[in-house]
């Protein structure tokens, strides 16, 4: 005897139901594809997150880091962490005048004066002579051997029972190198905090010298100054010709804006 199934048709919208969820199962619609102008909208808001990071850098940089002149001694600055020493910690500078104070002063700058050359001469603010008989390098001398020469010189004319004659310089000479000194310690304007403090020898709450400053290597400059030393004598009686190095003149009430 076979066996008997009944077919009960399903409903119209039953296997409407059943063809639609059949087709989902599979066939997945394609992602949406963000449109051109959402994408132009995203650009523009990271370009201009960009444009304020960078302006935000640069403020910050020039604020740190003011416009400063070329000089051709900048690969060699280095800077440091240093406290100065007070009297009679550093025992080459604090006796009383003799060869050896001589001699340690001498040591600091007491050397010929630093070439460079025309390459560099060009990127100076200031023109520079060159030198006669080597018109393929230039005279100069880093600043802070000047002010060490000057120092050294007021610092003799203290002394006349010791230093007389051609080692003591003439008086207008030396308020020059007072000025100089100066103009160059408040070009520098060096705003480490000097502190007070209790001095129980005295007694009162004073200043204390000892603190810390952030100062250029100054064995690096000296290093670099020595390494640059103009080897051979030269006269300086020769007026050298134009070399063709158009320099503006930096005017005495230059300033930077």
């Amino acid at each position: 005897m076979s066996a008997r199934f009944d077919y009960t048709p399903l409903d119209t919208e039953d296997a409407e139901s059943q063809k639609v969820h059949g087709q989902r199962n599979y066939a997945q619609p394609p992602p949406e594809i963000p449109s051109r102008r959402v994408l132009y909208i995203i650009l523009l808001c990271e370009t201009l997150l960009l444009l304020v990071i960078s302006i935000r850098w640069l403020q910050a940089t020039q604020s740190c880091h003011p416009t400063l002149l070329y000089s051709p001694a900048q690969d060699a600055v280095e800077y440091g962490i240093t406290s100065y020493a007070i009297t009679g910690e550093d025992a080459r500078f604090h006796i009383p005048p003799s060869p050896s104070l001589d001699a340690a002063w001498d040591n600091l700058y007491n050397f010929g004066v630093t070439q460079i050359p025309k390459s560099k001469a060009r990127l100076l603010p200031n023109k520079t002579a060159a030198i006669p008989g080597d018109e393929s390098n230039y005279i100069i001398e880093l600043d802070v051997f000047h002010n060490l020469h000057c120092l050294n010189m007021v610092r003799k004319a203290l002394h006349p029972e010791h230093y007389a004659g051609p080692e003591i310089m003439p008086l207008s000479h030396l308020d020059h190198c007072v000025d100089w000194m100066r103009q160059s310690l408040m070009c520098a304007g060096d705003t480490s905090a000097v502190v007070w403090q209790w001095d129980p020898v005295q007694n009162i709450t004073t200043f204390q010298g000892s603190v810390a400053h952030t100062c250029r290597n100054f064995d690096k400059l000296r290093e670099w100054a020595k390494e640059n030393e103009i080897q051979r004598r030269f006269d300086n009686s020769v007026r050298m010709g134009d070399d063709g190095i158009e320099i503006g003149v930096i005017p005495k009430d230059f300033t930077l804006q």
